[in-house]
């Protein structure tokens, strides 16, 4: 194997910081000794120990030999061994079940879809990427390959040593390689579960450029990692053998982003720390809270790479820029969208949109087109550890008008709804930061994916009622009378177990109700039985619906359509015998119905048949027939 004489050894047990103001401290001597070689030296002995090539050291770290001073100074998680690697020693995080204070436990992006359980060991974010960041849950014998030992590392494990993985575990890789990629999205590298062949892992000779890391999830055997949260060698991502990372931490909150920290330390990153300690534990004062990678901020929900760039900053290392550094050999992805609202990339909102700021510099710019109405714009993180605080501008493209400039607090995403007119608009999605207590005071890491979705919420289609046949006024005496209503729900749903007209012949009232009889399609018959002559008829009709308040009409459920019971037209009462002219044949006629006190002998319709009748025939006779 070849060793490089200046790779620093970090083992980088990450603590869980209950708080920003917590200390993550350094385990102690005691602690550290399962693991540091003997006779490694940390605090000022390690300075001297390394006094005559700090510069050597301090440039292949891209710091300045004074930054690198202060870190051996005051990182009591940094030793020098005997043979001038450098190790740091740093807490275990306690096992955790969830994600901490927020973090997202569901799925990734829309754009991806839901993976099934099975495939937790076949996952890739980047097949075909010349560099590989392997996820490694399924054990590994580490020998031979620059620590020192020879050790065989067990399987992934939360559920007691079964054997195997069980559903609860094959979910927790899942959401860790998830979060791993979210970490790693700028970057085109092929984070993986699946075994990618050592070949992959090792960068051969000079011209080789397909290598990355073995990231060994696991637990403390052997006594190597006890009290450790996990360990790696700084530079060590293109080595010519199989050099692996570990990790201990354990949980959704701890696992994840334990497993970017100490690939972070294959890049060559050191740790970010706050106000002279080791580890910075994250902010605090409210949402989205943060963190930086190289800290030790669980359970936090922005957890990013930085510069330094916050207040009591221990390193001002470019994160960035040293994991896409030559030596690494890592670059980044094409931008996807256009950074000018004038020339967005025009998506469908039917569909769903998809993007990623990848660098604090970039910008995306999408162009969508919508009717007028309530338009709701969501640009929305991914679910497993974003990466990302977002904001937006929104423009109407013509005449060019900014309408917002949305840069919510206390959420990463941003959702917002706006009454807009029918037309184009445009939207321009950027990171940006939130101020919180030992926070970021820039976007310098705010760079991920997003969805963007775009919904116009439409004013409901109103409940339209019609009456093809008219709307009657003339009752009849002795037939009911059917009206024809046409029910037009629009966008609402009927209750059809309050479809009702109330009605009343002949008040005063209490009105009677009745159902309508559905029809065929939207029409409905409503029914009035017959009333007396000139009886007032009052009726209006009820719909009810499922989703929405009852509808009358009339509009005023206090008012009502109305009409009048009219005798039948035509009627002859003095044409006793019935052929439909009068003459002297119908006082024979009548005078036979009196003798038989037949109907037609009522001809005064007081309901009996009497003496009294025969003048009131004489009446109708001379009033004659209509």
């Amino acid at each position: 194997m070849t060793q490089k004489t200046k790779t620093i050894f970090l083992l980088a047990g990450l603590a869980m910081g209950a708080s920003a103001s917590s200390q993550v401290l350094a385990p102690t001597t005691e602690t550290a000794a399962s693991t540091v070689p003997s006779g490694s030296v940390g605090g000022m002995a390690a300075l001297a120990k390394i006094a005559d090539r700090i510069d050597a050291y301090a440039a292949e770290f891209y710091l300045s030999p004074a930054e690198l001073a202060s870190t051996l100074r005051n990182d009591r998680s940094i030793y020098i061994t005997p043979d001038f690697r450098m190790l740091s020693v740093c807490p275990l995080a306690p096992e955790q079940g969830d994600n901490g204070d927020g973090e997202g436990d569901g799925p990734g992006i829309a754009a991806d879809p839901d993976i099934p359980l099975d495939d937790f060991l076949n996952l890739e974010s980047n097949p075909g990427a010349s560099k590989t960041i392997y996820l490694d849950f399924t054990g590994h014998h580490s020998v031979n390959d620059g620590w020192g030992h020879d050790i065989t590392f067990p399987a992934y494990d939360t559920a007691g040593g079964t054997g195997t993985f069980t559903d609860a575990e094959k979910s927790d890789i899942i959401n860790h390689w998830r979060e791993v990629v979210e970490d790693m999205a700028p970057y085109n590298v092929n984070v993986t579960t699946k075994d990618p062949g050592t070949a992959a892992l090792i960068k051969s000779n000079s011209s080789d450029q397909n290598y990355g890391v073995r990231c060994v999830m696991t637990q403390a055997t052997s006594g190597f990692g006890n009290g450790i949260g996990g360990v790696a060698f700084l530079n060590s991502f293109n080595n010519n053998v199989d050099t692996p990372c570990f990790v201990f931490n354990k949980g959704l909150g701890a696992g994840p982003m334990s497993a970017s920290h100490e690939v972070g330390h294959t890049f060559g990153l050191q740790h970010d720390g706050l106000n002279g300690q080791s580890y910075h534990p994250g902010s605090s004062g409210g949402n989205p809270s943060w963190g930086p990678i190289m800290g030790a901020p669980f359970g936090h929900q922005l957890v990013q790479w930085s510069n330094g760039d916050y207040p009591g900053s221990t390193s001002t290392q470019n994160d960035t820029f040293i994991i896409t550094n030559s030596a690494n050999g890592i670059g980044t992805y094409a931008d996807d969208h256009s950074d000018s609202f004038l020339s967005g990339t025009v998506f469908d909102i039917a569909n769903q949109a998809t993007g990623m700021i990848n660098s604090r510099t970039d910008i995306d710019a999408l162009t969508f087109t919508v009717p007028t109405g309530d338009v709701n714009i969501s640009v929305k993180n991914v679910d497993n550890g974003p990466n990302v605080d977002l904001t937006y501008e929104l423009y109407l493209n013509s005449p060019l008008t900014l309408i917002d400039d949305f840069d919510p607090l206390g959420t990463s995403d941003a959702v917002q709804t706006y009454a807009l007119t029918a037309g184009t608009y445009t939207i321009v999605i950027d990171g940006t930061f939130q101020t919180k207590t030992n926070g970021p005071v820039s976007d310098y890491g705010s760079f991920g994916r997003y969805t963007v979705d775009v919904s116009v919420i439409l004013p409901p289609e109103p409940v339209v009622i019609t009456f093809p046949n008219g709307i009657p006024t003339e009752f009849s005496d002795t037939n009911s009378t059917d009206i024809l209503v046409n029910i037009d729900p629009g966008t609402f749903t009927l209750d059809n177990s309050n479809l009702t007209m109330l009605y009343s012949v002949g008040l005063p009232f209490p009105l009677t109700p009745v159902a309508l009889v559905p029809s065929g399609g939207n029409n409905y018959t409503a029914t009035i039985p017959a009333g007396a002559c000139d009886d007032e008829v009052v009726f209006n009709f009820i719909i009810g619906l499922l989703d929405g308040p009852e509808v009358y009409s009339p509009e005023n459920p206090i008012e009502f359509y109305s009409g009048s019971v009219v005798c039948e037209s035509g009627e002859c009462i003095a044409d006793t015998n019935g052929d439909g002219i009068l003459s002297p044949a119908d006082f024979s006629a009548w005078v036979a119905a009196f003798n038989a006190m037949a109907p037609a002998c009522d001809q005064n319709a007081d309901g009996v048949c009497s003496p009294a009748d025969f003048s009131a025939w004489v009446a109708n006779y001379n009033a004659g027939c209509p």
